[in-house]
């Protein structure tokens, strides 16, 4: 009783959960993907359209392997002009030494006509001396398995045009420009950290002729580098520039904590020496300084 309820209230659910795809990283080579139908539903789409903004698989420059397909046959291998003829959908691993239909492997889980499935999307097609195939299996009707699947590629990368590929992407310039931001500021606060120069000048506003060591340094990258150039200062959002003296703290603090470690790991457990000074400035404020010696 109890092994029939569990088979009745057992679900068959998708392999891959929403987090746990990383939609940056998909396999490309058409022989190490995983079945469209294990990608989470709410995924799936969104997996659909970077395959197909990356186009198939087409390694023009691979040495193709060859086989013999029947014996006492001749060598045969897969053809590349193949790739031309049959350019919007025809792909070929490298992994399997295959070739296989992008559109096809896309959308094959709701194309209610099943033909022709096996040979490009699961198995793959290697009969290499039978290249009427491939036209075979395009078909000569507009209802035809192929024909079906590829007017739903065209459906799917016309709807943005959608304001969730758009912002998909938008999303992903924006990491971009953040990381170029921020490595700008680690190398500039890196140089002055090395050199054991000041960060701030006592007039950073933008029309001081100097704003201090750590602005001069991320402004100068930024005339060196085109790339750098366009997603830093003036050309970077207000809210989110990273120079403010905050950023560089927090900067400063990092790569504090790696030389410390690095000292720690260093040492071993080794005997150091610590020499502690202090003495007051013309200001009367006093300043310590620490010295940390060890072989």
């Amino acid at each position: 009783m109890q092994s029939d309820l569990y088979r009745f209230l057992k679900r068959k659910t998708p392999s891959s959960s929403t987090a746990d795809v990383d939609l940056d990283n998909l396999s490309y080579d058409p022989g190490e993907r995983i079945p469209i139908l294990e990608y989470h539903p709410n995924i799936r789409d969104e997996v659909r359209r970077i395959y197909l903004t990356k186009g198939p698989c087409q390694p023009r420059s691979h040495r193709f392997e060859q086989r013999r397909i029947a014996e006492g046959d001749a060598l045969r291998r897969f053809n590349p002009c193949w790739f031309d003829q049959y350019g919007d959908w025809l792909e070929y691993s490298v992994k399997k030494e295959r070739a296989y239909c992008l559109c096809c492997y896309l959308f094959g889980d709701i194309n209610e006509k099943k033909g022709g499935k096996i040979g490009f999307v699961t198995e793959g097609f290697n009969r290499w001396n039978q290249s009427e195939r491939l036209s075979g299996h395009v078909g000569k009707t507009i209802n035809s398995f192929h024909n079906i699947a590829m007017k739903k590629c065209e459906d799917l990368m016309r709807q943005g045009q959608s304001i969730k590929h758009a912002f998909h992407k938008q999303t992903n310039d924006m990491k971009n420009e953040y990381r170029v931001r921020l490595n700008a500021s680690v190398d500039a606060a890196r140089y002055l950290l090395r050199q054991g120069l000041s960060f701030r000048g006592h007039d950073e506003t933008e029309d001081s002729s100097n704003r201090g060591n750590f602005l001069e340094l991320v402004k100068y990258t930024a005339e060196q580098n085109e790339a750098v150039n366009k997603v830093v200062l003036k050309n970077a959002p207000g809210n989110n520039q990273m120079v403010s003296h905050r950023i560089q703290k927090d900067i400063v603090n990092c790569f504090s904590e790696e030389v410390v470690n690095s000292i720690i790991q260093e040492m071993d457990h080794d005997v150091f020496a610590l020499l502690v000074d202090e003495s007051a400035d013309s200001s009367k404020k006093e300043q310590m300084a620490i010295v940390f010696s060890f072989c």
